[in-house]
């Protein structure tokens, strides 16, 4: 056994430099690729995943749940909503939301959808009282972003639409077909803001109620710069209307 390791402990010994030379290189090669992976995982436990769902079964009377999955803290800039027609998409910021902005929203059902909410912000709303829901949004919290037949009126008469209860505009035979929620955060570790949006489908049940269904089973996360852009158009956008 020894003697067939002769040679090759031979060649080894002769070209002792360049197996050196080998092994260092290789040692290199594996502590970048260890950094390397350190420095991804790191930023993905920085970055947060923010998360867009419904609730009370998809009924569109339910509220619209924002949560940040991540491990850090995030400030909540600004909601958008984009409600799509068979004829147009109206764009509307629903950052803030009054039961009076929302008297008017048609609904299936007789209940009552006003709920105290789980966070400070976007719960139990007063007549006339401003709430806001931009602010601070910790890891593993949520808050209600108001119900989904409020903002989807809202929208509409920030447009000079008003919706009657089968979600098709008075008037006209206009139907609401689809709403995006979409939000505008800020991070301490990020220069730019980012956001999240996801796409809910009007769809009316067979002899039941109005339900909002997902699109997809994920909350579409905006981090590209591509995406950051977009979000600062929309910032700009939310800005000249507020003047």
């Amino acid at each position: 056994m020894l003697s067939q390791l002769s040679p090759l402990w031979g060649w080894i010994t002769d070209n002792a430099i360049v197996v050196g030379g080998l092994a260092s290189i290789g040692h290199v090669l594996i502590w970048g690729i260890a950094m390397q992976v350190a420095v991804s995982d790191a930023r993905a436990l920085r970055r947060p995943a923010l998360l867009i769902k419904h609730g009370k079964a998809r009924r569109v009377e339910g509220p619209c749940l924002v949560s940040n999955m991540g491990h850090g803290v995030v400030f909540v800039e600004s909601i958008l909503a984009r409600l799509e027609t068979d004829r147009q998409t109206l764009t509307c910021d629903i950052t803030e939301l009054t039961d009076e902005d929302t008297r008017q929203q048609p609904s299936s059902s007789d209940e009552d959808t006003t709920e105290k909410g789980d966070t400070d912000k976007g719960g139990g709303e007063e007549e006339g009282e401003l709430v806001t829901r931009m602010g601070p949004l910790n890891s593993m919290q949520y808050m209600k972003a108001s119900s989904f037949d409020r903002i989807i009126a809202y929208t509409a008469r920030q447009h000079g639409l008003t919706l009657d209860h089968d979600y098709t505009v008075k008037g006209s035979d206009e139907v609401i077909k689809a709403i995006d929620i979409n939000l505008i955060v800020i991070q301490a570790t990020e220069k730019r803001p980012i956001g999240a949006r996801r796409r809910f489908q009007l769809v009316q049940n067979d002899n039941g109620p109005m339900l909002v269904v997902p699109e997809s089973h994920q909350t579409h996360q905006l981090y590209s710069r591509r995406q950051r852009r977009a979000l600062d158009q929309w910032r700009q956008d939310i800005n000249i209307e507020s003047l």
